[in-house]
């Protein structure tokens, strides 16, 4: 019910000092215990010598001074957290009022804005468990899905291969969980509804969240799903943490008692503050009260009563952590609830640094070569769907090292890349992110990172893929090569579980065969433009839902013979929306000409017809909408079909 390890991070400090540090928090402490209100608990009062800890709150002193008084004046902590940081009842839906009236004042304006976020807030409650009848907390967020911490949900469930199933107890019986949204102080009532599947449970490792994501059995009874905020956290932020505090003996008795009357398992409203926003790390750290029962509690910003964080644990009297709400996004965004490697989750690990490219830097690019293969493989022609950007450069490509680019001007991303690749110069090399503006064209014409990349869950998907560049007769050619895959018209957004999975397989399965048997191969990448695309942010910048990708090659059983593959992937299913589609996503391999359809472009009559399915194999599938669905490497089609025309 509460987290086995805590984290040490630098620059925390515990929570009394944190609070202290409060606009105007010492001194409302110190009129309190000059007038005798800091406590009515009779053995708080004879404990504790308030004229002391008056006297100390008079003075401005360092954290450290605080946190060295106070820990030898426990019971005086017990008073400042009941009285500065209380963790208040919620009763009818509403928080109880505040006892100090500076803290009241502080809250009173948000207690009927937050009841509809308190609603949605609920205990964890488990059948035919050996040892728990609940353990901790969890909250709604979109149509179906119940957020809380790994440490939570491994008290119910486990990984069982690459799935998640439901624990059994000693005796064999399945154990079973629901969340109940009410459980108030006092109410009879309970609001209770059953957890269906549980979708992922983070690995317990450094760098993961502690977080899991539950799916609940959908009811038109539920509490609205609560929503992410899309800002991070700023230090000294107003927010209040909602979930269900239980009594937890490895705190003092005194301090629990002074602070919470001896009524636990309740759904309780600490309000505080963000203490250490948490730079570049995957949490942040916060000063409000809570105990074990807390883990999976909504950490809620007051302002906007949106959710900024997932409480998963501290220590009672040090700093409180909580999973960043941009994490928990991206988390969710994946769609895909197989077992993922830390790494894998895209939480953040280091800052964004945009890097600053010149004119005279980009002067002596080639891009990409017609004549690469030895026989002619020309860019495709965009149609009449398209509005080409216009740029100082022939057939209106933006060259790079090994690749060019085509533009769209009124989408602001790539209708196509094509890039020249041999596989036998490839040089394996550190990956250094460098994203940036492209000089040579208007900023207006590309997306970056501020304005759409950071607000949103979307990766900046390479069309020409990074790896791919990074070939050459130096190593200074190959580092070249990959460090103009960053540049922004060379991204096009893509969901982190397409960007890092599917899609990334099939470029590998390129990559290694051009690698391996020694290949030069032509690759050309983009996106499907359609009108009905999706928008996001205020600029309403649409989204494209599928992907295509043409390989041109030479015939190994004709080496002066092209030979031409097709593929298709969609991101449908995992696009953010205001409900959960899951499922899925799937490669297919396709006859050139339906991607010349969908993409609308014409590539040259030679590489049409070096395609490997033939015109009587086309026709059928383009007829039939059956394309070959690629599950493995063993799928992909490679040669022709002699015996057909």
């Amino acid at each position: 019910m509460a987290a086995n390890t805590r984290i040490d991070a630098p620059g925390t400090e515990s929570r009394i000092a944190a609070i202290l540090r409060a606009d105007g928090a010492r001194e409302v402490a110190e009129r309190l215990a000059n007038t005798g209100r800091l406590t009515s608990t009779r053995a708080l009062v004879v404990a504790t010598k308030t004229d002391e800890v008056a006297h100390h709150l008079r003075k401005a002193l360092a954290p450290s001074v605080h946190e060295a008084f106070f820990d030898a004046n426990r019971v005086s902590e017990a008073i400042i957290l009941e009285k500065l940081r209380p963790a208040l009842l919620v009763r009818n839906g509403l928080f109880e009022t505040a006892e100090v009236p500076e803290v009241e004042a502080a809250i009173k304006g948000f207690r009927s804005k937050m009841k509809k976020p308190i609603a949605s807030v609920g205990r964890i409650e488990l059948t035919d468990h050996d040892t728990y009848e609940w353990c901790g907390t969890g909250w709604r967020v979109d149509e179906d899905l119940i957020i809380t911490n790994r440490h939570v949900a491994n008290i119910f469930a486990r990984r069982y291969g690459r799935e998640f199933r439901f624990s059994a107890n000693q005796a064999g019986k399945i154990v079973r969980a629901r969340v109940d949204f009410l459980e108030e102080y006092s109410g009879a009532d309970s609001q209770e509804f059953g957890i269906a599947k549980i979708l992922w449970i983070a690995d317990d490792a450094d760098g993961a969240p502690d977080m899991a994501v539950l799916q609940i059995k959908k009811d038109p009874g539920l509490p609205p799903p609560l929503e992410l905020a899309s800002q991070p956290v700023v230090g000294r932020q107003d927010i209040a943490v909602v979930g269900y505090p239980a009594k937890d003996s490895r705190n003092d008795d005194v301090l629990m008692q002074s602070i919470f009357k001896d009524i636990y398992d309740v759904k309780r409203f600490a309000p505080g503050k963000v203490a250490q926003p948490g730079g570049n790390a995957w949490y942040f750290t916060h000063d409000a009260t809570t105990l074990g029962g807390n883990s999976g509690s909504a950490v809620f910003d007051l302002a906007s009563g949106k959710v900024v964080g997932l409480h998963f644990g501290g220590s009672f009297r040090q700093t409180n952590y909580a999973v960043k709400a941009e994490v928990i996004r991206s988390i969710i965004a994946r769609r895909s609830w197989v077992p993922v490697s830390p790494g894998a989750l895209r939480v953040p690990a280091e800052g964004f640094s945009e890097t600053k490219r010149t004119v005279a830097q980009l002067a002596d690019r080639q891009g990409y070569q017609d004549d690469f293969l030895g026989v002619a493989v020309l860019l495709p022609t965009p149609g009449r769907s398209h509005a080409v950007l216009k740029v100082p450069f022939p057939k209106q490509a933006l060259p790079y090292t090994h690749y060019s680019v085509v533009m769209s001007e009124p989408r602001r991303l790539a209708i196509f890349s094509a890039e020249n690749l041999d596989g036998a110069l490839k040089i394996k090399l550190k990956r250094k992110d460098s994203w940036g503006y492209d000089p040579r064209i208007p900023k207006s014409a590309q997306i970056g990172h501020k304005e759409f990349y950071g607000p949103q869950a979307f990766d900046k998907g390479h069309m020409a893929k990074r790896e791919n560049g990074g070939w050459g007769r130096s190593e200074a050619e190959a580092q070249q090569g990959e460090d103009d895959t960053f540049v922004y018209p060379n991204a096009v957004p893509q969901m982190p579980q397409l960007n890092q999975q599917t899609w990334k397989a099939l470029e590998d399965y390129v990559l290694d065969n051009a690698r391996t048997a020694g290949f030069k191969v032509c690759v050309f990448t983009g996106p499907v433009f359609r009108p009905g695309d999706p928008a996001y942010t205020d600029s309403q910048l649409q989204v494209p839902v599928d992907f295509w990708k043409v390989v041109v090659t030479l015939d190994a059983d004709a080496p002066t013979r092209l030979l031409t593959t097709a593929y298709l992937l969609s991101q449908e299913s995992v696009m953010p929306e205001e409900s959960f589609r899951f499922g899925a996503f799937r490669t297919y391999q396709v006859p050139l000409a339906h991607v010349e359809q969908l993409a609308d472009l014409t590539f040259s009559a030679e590489v049409r017809a070096a395609d490997v399915f033939s015109a009587s194999e086309v026709q059928e599938m383009v007829a039939s909408q059956r394309f070959v669905e690629i599950r493995s490497a063993d799928d992909v089609v490679l040669t022709r079909n002699r015996n057909s025309k």
